[in-house]
């Protein structure tokens, strides 16, 4: 049988096919309108029926194994590139807070006597 919108095959006992069945719903017509039935099979608008392969349960897993795999790797090159940052944060604020050349072991602390303790002596 085929269905009197659009043509394409199905099942016996049904008028319309489920896709102009939802199209219709969409679209409701006056009970009262006057509706053209056209002949099988002269539909110009005759619709292909989209089959789509069904995955077996091995398949099914077998891509959801590899979504999970690069989700994986995506959270681990995401983390290694945060502790880059973070690394190179650290590595630059050390070197503003200790510029290079600076022996800070050679400064000489000098304490200042005043000058009443002098007179004292």
């Amino acid at each position: 049988m085929h269905c009197l919108k659009c043509g394409r095959e199905m099942e016996e006992g049904q008028v319309f096919c489920q896709d102009c069945l939802l199209d219709m719903g969409r679209h409701p017509v006056d009970p009262n309108a006057v509706v053209f039935v056209p002949k099988a099979g002269t539909s110009a608008n005759q619709k292909k029926s989209p089959r789509k392969r069904q995955r077996s349960p091995e398949e099914q897993v077998l891509k959801l194994k590899r979504k999970v795999r690069l989700l994986t790797v995506l959270t681990i090159l995401m983390f290694a590139l945060v502790a880059a940052m973070i690394f190179t944060v650290a590595l630059v604020y050390q070197r503003y807070q200790f510029p290079r050349g600076q022996n800070y072991r050679s400064v000489v602390m000098t304490t200042t006597v005043e000058t009443s303790e002098v007179e004292m002596q």
